[in-house]
């Protein structure tokens, strides 16, 4: 879609289980006067059924949805298959460069984190309404430098699991040493700091 095309007000659906993130989108989006929500949504079947009722330019859709609901890359696949004409604009706080890599590959037209402003929230908007892909500033596709292990997703997922890195060595029969190093890599390759970010991220493991 070309920007002479664009509709003179767009479309706006939002998807976010935290009430204040998601109010405080909707209010600022509304402040444009070329951008109207027409959906404010905490559960993925509600964002599903405005889509397959009115028509939306852009959805805005929270990465990490509340336990039980659909989450991060199996959401937005399923929305690329019922809804392709909708641009997907993911709006997480956990943004980092195999996360970026991940959702655009996967069809988003667009990764937004939550520490930017909400202005930049409403350009991010419009430039994916106009057909750009809009990624945050900085972010460049570095895959080789990113991208985990074997190795390294193993650890992760059993680090998930519940156990510790000396039980990872026993099992996977490495050094205490060995398995810290592969974790420590992870986590700089993803951005993490602790086994709690780490939690965050379990609905992604399956596609790093």
């Amino acid at each position: 879609m070309c920007g002479k095309c664009l509709p003179s007000v767009l479309k706006i659906a939002l998807l976010d289980d935290h009430d204040v993130v998601r109010h405080g989108s909707c209010v600022h989006l509304s402040n444009h006067n070329r951008l109207e929500v027409v959906g404010n949504h905490a559960r993925s079947s509600a964002l599903i059924a405005t889509l397959a009722r009115c028509h939306v330019d852009v959805a805005v859709i929270d990465y990490a949805l509340a336990e039980g609901d659909l989450q991060g890359m199996e959401l937005l696949r399923m929305l690329r298959r019922r809804f392709p004409r909708v641009r997907l604009l993911m709006f997480s706080a956990n943004v980092h460069h195999v996360m970026i890599s991940n959702t655009i590959a996967a069809g988003a037209a667009g990764v937004v984190s939550k520490s930017q402003s909400l202005e930049e929230l409403a350009r991010a908007v419009g430039r994916v309404a106009a057909g750009h892909i809009h990624l945050p500033e900085g972010y460049r596709d570095e895959h080789a430098e990113h991208r985990l292990t074997p190795s390294e997703r193993e650890v992760l997922q059993l680090c998930l699991s519940g156990m510790t890195v000396t039980e990872i060595a026993a099992v996977r029969n490495r050094s205490i040493k060995t398995i810290s190093t592969q974790k420590h890599a992870a986590f700089r390759k993803l951005g993490l700091r602790t086994d709690r970010d780490l939690f965050t991220l379990r609905h992604q493991l399956a596609v790093l």
